[in-house]
């Protein structure tokens, strides 16, 4: 697994095991896995007779993908096609690389994360610094609230020169009733899947 631009530059990122939610896999953040997420997306707003629905979720989506490409993602995480219902969350997963300027150690933009963004361990795991953003956006004219949760761990054997970044993103209703324990207990979940991350040793 690596990107397109570690891989022109000779670079070899290891490979990473992760227990994810029933149902999700890890994808390539292609066009094509875009296309499929709209089609499913439209399939099942159809099926639930919410339609209205459809040009937020294409707009939430082709926003993920636009990220994706901006930023050096190497892994999607998301619902498998045939995946049971209660595994399509309001939630998205990636993994992308981040380098030090210039080559150098990551440990200034480590240090200003916990200053600025409030970085934390990611509870006992010392692995993984943990922060989060919440914001509120207009998507296609309606307003969208979204929990950003970020965790980053250095890639082993760099000199601390790169460190892999994962990114959550939970789209919710903020008036919904109940919306503040439901997307609580969905960053628990995701914690305790991302405290399963391993680096694959040869």
């Amino acid at each position: 697994m690596s990107s397109l631009k570690a891989e022109l530059m000779g670079e070899h990122l290891p490979e990473f095991t992760l227990v994810l939610p029933n149902g999700w896999e890890r994808r390539a953040p292609s066009d094509e896995v875009r296309d499929e997420m709209l089609a499913a997306a439209k399939r099942r707003l159809m099926q639930a007779h919410r339609p209205d629905l459809y040009g937020q979720t294409t707009a939430l989506i082709n926003k993920l993908f636009a990220e994706m490409r901006r930023v050096e993602t190497v892994a999607f995480f998301g619902p498998a096609a045939t995946a049971p219902d209660e595994a399509f969350l309001p939630a998205t997963l990636t993994a992308s690389l981040q380098r030090g300027q210039d080559g150098e150690a990551l440990d200034h933009a480590i240090a200003q994360l916990i200053r600025s963004e409030g970085a934390t361990p990611l509870g006992d795991d010392k692995r993984f610094l943990r922060w989060e953003q919440d914001a509120v956006e207009n998507v296609d004219g309606t307003r969208v609230a979204t929990t950003t949760v970020v965790y980053f761990t250095p890639v082993p054997g760099t000199g601390r020169t790169r460190a892999l970044r994962f990114t959550l993103v939970l789209t919710h209703d903020p008036a919904q009733e109940g919306d503040e324990e439901f997307t609580t207990g969905l960053k628990r979940v995701f914690d305790a899947h991302l405290s399963t991350f391993a680096w694959v040793t040869s």
